[in-house]
Parts: structure tokens; C-alpha cells; sequence
């Protein structure tokens, strides 16, 4: 498997783990990054789009789609920022830029990894 691929489809693990978490067990996943509960839907929804989006990195790590790795860098580190700004501006804890960090990181992975 090319390298830049790995980075892909490892990242693809990430949000089947994330979503699936969001779907089944939205609570206890909130309750780790410390968020308030909730019973609403948006929740198993935003869990829902998540998994969704680690079927498209997974197929594209299957393939090689490189153009699809140039937009998950872009794509990533724009997550990564706002997570940061919601922080700040928002005050937010200090989980929510925990969690871009994960896309940060993933990010300049697969970045690494294409320029080998």
C-alpha cells in the first residue's frame, strides 16, 4: 500500500470510530470529551455523516485518489483552525480543538507522506 494511502485509510478508522461512537453511544462519547448530554438527534445525525465521510476516505485509500488526498489536507487543517477559533470565540473547552488536533495531525501526515 502506498504510504500516503496508509495515512488515508487509517484516517478512514478514525471516523468509522467516531461516528459509530456518535450513533450508538452519543453520551458516553461526549461524556470522554467533556460535553453536556444530550437526547436530540443532531448527534446520531452528525455521527451518521461522519461514518459516511470514513466510507469515502476508505474507498479513495483503496484506489489511490490522490486529489482526493490534496483536498482532505486542505480540508483537515480547515477543521483543525476552526475547532481552535470556536475555542476562543465561542469558549469552548478546550476538548473541541483536542479533537482538530486529530485532523491537524492526520493532516500533516498525509502531506508527509505525499511528498515521499
Amino acid at each position: 500500500m502506498h504510504k500516503t494511502s496508509l495515512t488515508i485509510r487509517v484516517y478512514s478508522f478514525y471516523l468509522f470510530l467516531m461516528g459509530a461512537g456518535m450513533v450508538f453511544i452519543p453520551n458516553t462519547l461526549l461524556g470522554i470529551f467533556q460535553f453536556a448530554e444530550t437526547k436530540e438527534i443532531w448527534i446520531r445525525m452528525l455521527g451518521l455523516f461522519t461514518f459516511t465521510t470514513g466510507i469515502y476516505y476508505y474507498y479513495s485509500s483503496l484506489h489511490h485518489q490522490e486529489e482526493f488526498y490534496k483536498a482532505t489536507i486542505v480540508g483537515r487543517l480547515f477543521f483543525f483552525v476552526m475547532t481552535v477559533i470556536f475555542v476562543f470565540v465561542f469558549k469552548q473547552s478546550y476538548m473541541l480543538a483536542l479533537i482538530g488536533s486529530i485532523d491537524l495531525l492526520g493532516a500533516l501526515w498525509t502531506y508527509s507522506a505525499s511528498k515521499k
